[in-house]
């Protein structure tokens, strides 16, 4: 209605004003739909940068935890299989000492193996299974050194 009455009435001054209006309003319009397109367009670049962000820190700090712990597992393990061959002729002391060492990595390690994964659970377990075979053997060999009953008969010189 407005442009039928500007084309019969070009020259109204009520003509020219709402024709103002009415586009400043587009423009207003125009100008809001910009301004809230670019600032969607900059929240959504820079949560979605954040996030790539916090997910990339994350896999950091999992890689990083699952090299410390390989490491320590790997550790242990050379350490069960170095002290096997020792612990076959130790000493009941020394026995004592590398089984509180274990027993002592052995906590740390089962602490730490919530975490893993299926494949270095097995692996750890298998390590556990070493130490308990050592451990057999060990205890079995002491037991039979403790029943070993010596007889010593004490001969005097008398001069």
């Amino acid at each position: 209605m407005l442009y039928i009455n500007i084309l019969f009435f070009p020259y109204s001054r009520l003509n020219q004003i709402i024709l103002t209006m009415e586009i400043t309003a587009k423009i207003k319009t125009l100008g809001l739909a910009i301004a809230l397109g670019t600032f969607m367009f900059a929240c959504s670049q820079e949560t979605q940068n954040e996030t790539n962000a916090e997910v990339d820190e994350a896999q950091t700090e999992m890689n990083e935890a699952n090299t410390e712990a390989k490491q320590e597992w790997n550790e242990t393990a050379v350490w069960v299989d170095e002290n096997s061959t020792r612990a076959e002729t130790a000493t009941k002391e020394e026995w004592d000492e590398m089984d509180a060492e274990y027993k002592r990595r052995e906590a740390e390690l089962d602490a730490k193996s919530e975490t893993w994964d299926e494949n270095a659970k097995q692996e750890w377990q298998q390590v556990k299974d070493r130490w308990n075979k050592t451990e057999n053997k060990v205890q079995e060999r002491l037991k039979k050194v403790d029943d070993v009953d010596v007889d010593v008969d004490v001969k005097t010189n008398k001069d």
